[in-house]
């Protein structure tokens, strides 16, 4: 049986990479049966690109306006509510598919019983590229508690039973929604798929991304730990707290603040996220973009 499939793309007044995304879908192999683009914010270029690639795309290409929560949670679900796609793949403004990334993807979820597939990852800056996060095969809940373990609002399709089932994207959650999801995902019990190809493009950037070093990501990690503490190992529970003091401290403005946080990271940590923090320094120095951690997957 052949799925159809709604390609849901959540954006927020970024008309350069939403061009990029949107051609990206455009030059599937498979293509999806609808795109719905869900935009937060009054945006005149917004509505004018969608209009220019709706006349000559060969498949629907709907804009919907969100008036409800701000927020990239809010918008997939909304465009979730309006697709009619069995399968919903849900792509960020921000980033792009490779040309086989649907037919590999599609083909894998129906040649099993499984309600989700993700698909490894590839970053890139411009013209420079570099591995992303590869999501493992046969994950229990457990291993995505704290630290996603490689599942995006780019590289995860869903069907649209399970999506519904779990009550779609977290919209109080300001950030680690994604993670929220797929934990939420395993946790109820759904088996997943793994494409093993670097098939979804994530783009770092200096434009508002959430994964950047801010007050604002930091509180949203306290969230989650809140939300999930029953869930939460101490181990688990440590992590996240690392994770934000580690945030807080490149965020903050004076002496005293950076003491403080590398003080609380220091009581958080263990010897194995210290050696894992040594480890990718390189890595991590190569893709800092106004304070974008790669490792940021809490």
């Amino acid at each position: 049986m052949t799925e159809s499939v709604s390609c849901i793309i959540p954006t927020h007044a970024r008309t350069d990479f939403l061009r990029e995304a949107v051609e990206s879908v455009l030059a599937q192999i498979r293509l999806p049966s609808e795109i719905i683009v869900v935009t937060d914010v009054e945006d005149d270029a917004t509505d004018a690109l969608c209009a220019e690639i709706a006349r000559s795309s060969p498949v629907a290409v709907t804009l919907v306006h969100n008036e409800g929560l701000s927020g990239a949670s809010s918008s997939r679900n909304l465009g979730a509510a309006e697709a009619s796609g069995q399968l919903l793949a849900f792509l960020d403004d921000d980033d792009k598919w490779k040309p086989d990334y649907l037919e590999t993807a599609v083909r894998l979820l129906e040649n099993s019983s499984a309600d989700g597939v993700a698909t490894w990852l590839e970053m890139f800056r411009d013209q420079a590229t570099a591995p992303g996060l590869h999501v493992s095969p046969g994950l229990a809940a457990a291993a995505a508690a704290s630290n996603n373990p490689g599942v995006t609002g780019s590289n995860f399709i869903v069907t649209a039973g399970a999506f519904a089932r779990l009550g779609g994207f977290d919209e109080l959650l300001p950030v680690k929604n994604d993670g929220d999801f797929f934990f939420r995902f395993l946790l109820e019990g759904f088996d997943y798929v793994v494409n093993p190809r670097a098939a979804v493009l994530q783009r770092k950037h200096s434009s508002g991304q959430l994964t950047g070093r801010t007050e604002f990501r930091a509180a949203g990690l306290e969230a989650y730990l809140a939300k999930h503490r029953r869930h939460l190992t101490l181990a688990d529970r440590r992590f996240i707290r690392l994770s934000a003091a580690r945030i807080r401290y490149h965020a903050a403005q004076s002496r005293g603040a950076k003491v403080r946080q590398l003080a609380l990271g220091a009581f958080y940590s263990s010897p194995k996220t210290i050696l894992d923090s040594v480890r990718g320094r390189s890595t991590k120095d190569f893709w800092i973009v106004a304070g974008f951690d790669p490792d940021g997957r809490a």
